[in-house]
């Protein structure tokens, strides 16, 4: 009776080592969280609600996956700038990760700055690279008060941030991530979470303790290496960062349209809907869901997941699902950002559905209402 099991057990153990992408990396992320990255991370860019944000007033230039320098220009109010600068005036608030933000693309060609062209009306960057869809939404929320004329926010969301809507930990779902501080906010069970040990930042010690807890409880963990290797690759089986792309596989589906129908997305998705909902009602806020294909010829994920919104949610939320007429003008080779024409073209397939809001927001029979304190 031994015989078999040992001959599983070594089997097991070999699987661990020639798949350790399928097991718990916390060992060479941990490494990684040194007491000067970590400092540098609590000055420059540490949110106890965001998890992290964009500097502030700060100018940085990085090379693109082109190969050419880009410079990006924040405000002092961690905002990407672009045109006249930092615009108090904004009518329209942009927030969602870096396709919003503009990563590779240099200030004025991120898709707010080419959408402010388009409607011909200042346009507020709040997009910060890695985000999900919670944290845009709580970067909304935290800023409003600073643009006493914003009528319409934007929730963009590129169709891989759903699953890092219900992702406590950066690094957990992006193995390779550089963000090792990457603790965030999340969605389970349709319910919002804030980060993972209460006040992580304090000090590295809480830090490394914060990020031990996530690796042991977010949605997509990976088990631990480890003896038994048998019940090692047991539970791998049973969690969702395994099952769930083989699923996808196996359906014939897209990863992104097996995620997005699946009925406990659907719910985070409701739940996330239903706050912007409440927020921008409370605000006087006309609020826009915006899907951006990750793959530019996937014409189905985004559909699906606004098929999420309930009814009410529909009547007070207007939701695009962004499609390209000419994918190959859309983006560098895979693992890169849109070119700056596919940041054009996100902002063409917004702004169809902005100028019917703009101009109902604008209507003189309208009564226009001050924000709340």
């Amino acid at each position: 009776m031994a015989t078999p099991v040992i001959a599983a057990e070594a089997s097991c153990f070999v699987f661990t080592k020639l798949r350790p992408d399928l097991f718990d990396q916390r060992q060479v992320i941990l490494a990684n969280l040194q007491p000067e990255r970590f400092q540098r991370f609590k000055k420059t860019s540490a949110s106890n609600i965001l998890g992290w944000d964009n500097p502030a007033a700060a100018v940085q230039r990085w090379r693109s996956c082109a190969g050419e320098t880009v410079t990006y220009t924040y405000g002092e109010h961690r905002e990407r700038l672009h045109g006249r600068g930092d615009s108090p005036d904004a009518v329209i608030l942009v927030a969602g990760d870096s396709f919003t933000h503009g990563d590779d693309a240099s200030d004025d060609e991120t898709y707010p700055a080419a959408l402010e062209r388009m409607v011909g009306v200042p346009v507020a960057n709040l997009g910060v690279p890695g985000y999900g869809p919670l944290q845009a939404l709580l970067k909304l929320e935290g800023s409003i008060d600073r643009f006493p004329r914003a009528r319409v926010a934007i929730l963009s969301i590129m169709h891989d941030d759903g699953r890092r809507m219900l992702n406590s930990f950066h690094p957990i779902l992006f193995s390779r991530s550089r963000n090792f501080f990457g603790l965030k906010p999340y969605l389970r069970a349709g319910e919002v979470h804030g980060l993972v040990g209460g006040d992580p930042f304090v000090d590295l010690a809480a830090m490394r303790k914060a990020a031990e807890l996530a690796f042991d409880s977010d949605y997509w963990r990976r088990p631990r290496s480890k003896f038994p290797y048998l019940w090692s690759v047991a539970e791998m089986m049973t969690l969702p960062s395994f099952w769930l792309p083989r699923l996808a596989e196996l359906s014939g589906r897209s990863q992104y349209d097996f995620f997005y129908s699946m009925p406990s997305v659907q719910t985070n998705l409701r739940a996330l809907y239903e706050r912007f909902a409440n927020w921008t009602r409370a605000r006087d806020l006309r609020g826009m869901v915006v899907f951006i294909p990750g793959y530019p010829v996937d014409r189905t994920s985004g559909p699906i997941a606004i098929s999420a919104a309930t009814d009410a949610q529909r009547a007070t939320l207007t939701f695009i699902s962004i499609e390209f007429s000419d994918p190959t003008r859309y983006r560098y080779p895979p693992g890169c950002h849109p070119l700056p024409e596919g940041y054009r073209m996100i902002a063409e397939g917004v702004s169809t559905g902005l100028r019917p809001v703009l101009a109902e927001r604008a209507s003189p029979e309208r009564p226009r209402t001050s924000h709340p304190p």
